[in-house]
């Protein structure tokens, strides 16, 4: 089923585009932003793993309710107050006493940051061509936590103080308010078609796995990077300079799969995106050059970044409703959830066992998308050209209609 014509203005496209950048930078600078609490003393090692579980699994909650609420246009009211909500919560975590208000109030902005991603879903997913508008969001969603990443720890930081990273994430979500008041198209186009159910299979719950456990390794050692580097002796500057290196990582490898990277099998390419992954993770603890860990880092966060559309395509291609891949990015919201959470009970014993939770997780995904070789119905020949996801799979993944 295809789409007739845009049913929203380039301008509403633009600033859907921009909401859901500012509740996904977040994700992008938590190293630095949570890391702060722990360089403050406000918490520990353990303690941030569960801020960090908190605020990811609210935000994916935060996303399916945006999925359901936002469907009018005077619903924009809906998202100016989670902008709102995430200024203030970011604010209010930054001066609470103690773990269990400050994992409070970073869950309550997760819930609203989850809300902003939901804009840019239903554009992406009512778009005429979801899967260019996914590209272009993709590249336009990297530079402000790719400055965030660089200047807080360089700039912002030294002379403000470790608040600087709250402070910044919420004249984030202020900005996300602004930008909700001038929508004034629908967010999400009614749809009466009844849709296809999901057909269940040993392989497509196989591939679900692998994209849940591979954002959980990526997660587990993605939160204690400020860790990390300050265990082999790497100054916040040069930190800073290795995640911004991994943004920009993430942004060249999202342009060549767009471009020419969809040639490539997908089940194949996901099978050698873990190994890689199992042997960097590894290689982390004994990067001891600025350099190597920098290049670690940046090769780390790239393959995550860029094995995304794959694991996308392979979900579309393993169900014939082409609905599964509407779970991609619930469920990467609750493997970012779910690998710092499992960190968090070796961090405060030795931060680089994180990298061997990393490790054993991305070991597992491997495990799992070697499960779907087994499924003989499924050929890695098709390529995301052939791909046309249902836009309506976006939205209503687990229901039966699309309109109510």
């Amino acid at each position: 089923m295809g789409q007739d014509a845009a049913f929203q203005s380039n301008r509403t496209i633009a600033l859907s585009m921009a909401i859901g950048t500012g509740g996904l930078a977040f994700f992008a600078i938590i190293p630095i932003v949570m890391g702060s609490l722990v360089t403050a003393g406000r918490i520990d090692a353990q303690q941030l793993g569960w801020v960090a579980t908190g605020s990811t699994i609210f935000s994916a909650a935060g996303m399916i309710l945006g999925l359901k609420w936002l469907k009018r246009s005077q619903d924009r009211w809906i998202v100016v107050l989670s902008g709102a909500i995430v200024a203030i919560g970011n604010v209010v975590a930054w001066f609470m006493p103690n773990f269990a208000l400050i994992f409070l109030a970073c869950s309550v902005a997760g819930v609203a940051q989850g809300v902003l991603v939901a804009v840019v879903a239903l554009s992406i997913g009512f778009a005429a061509n979801p899967a260019r508008l996914s590209g272009i969001f993709l590249a336009v969603s990297v530079p402000p936590p790719l400055l965030m990443a660089y200047f807080l720890p360089a700039v912002l930081m030294p002379r403000f103080g470790n608040g600087a990273g709250f402070a910044s994430v919420a004249l984030v979500g202020a900005i996300c308010s602004i930008c909700a008041l001038f929508i004034r198209d629908d967010f999400a186009k009614e749809m009466h078609e009844v849709v296809e159910p999901i057909r269940w299979s040993p392989w497509n719950i196989a591939a679900l796995a692998g994209v849940l456990l591979g954002t959980a390794g990526f997660g587990a050692a993605w939160t204690y990077v400020d860790l990390l580097g300050g265990g082999l002796g790497l100054t916040p500057q040069r930190i800073g300079l290795a995640l911004s290196a991994a943004i920009v990582g993430q942004f060249v490898i999202s342009s060549m799969v767009a471009m020419i990277g969809w040639r490539l099998p997908m089940l194949k390419t996901l099978l050698v995106v873990s190994a890689f992954q199992i042997a960097i993770a590894m290689m982390l603890q004994t990067a001891g050059t600025p350099l190597m860990f920098t290049l670690l880092l940046s090769a780390f966060g790239s393959l995550w970044q860029g094995s995304t559309p794959y694991a996308t395509g392979l979900l579309a291609a393993l169900d014939d409703s082409r609905r599964l891949a509407a779970l991609t990015l619930p469920l990467q919201l609750v493997g970012l959830a779910l690998g710092p959470l499992v960190a968090s009970t070796v961090a405060s014993t030795h931060v680089f066992y994180v990298l061997l939770i990393a490790a054993g997780f991305y070991g597992m995904t491997l495990l799992a998308y070697m499960f779907v070789l087994f499924d003989h119905k499924y050929s890695d020949t098709i390529s995301f050209k052939s791909l046309e996801a249902d836009p309506t799979g976006h939205f209503e993944p687990l229901g039966t209609e699309a309109a109510e």
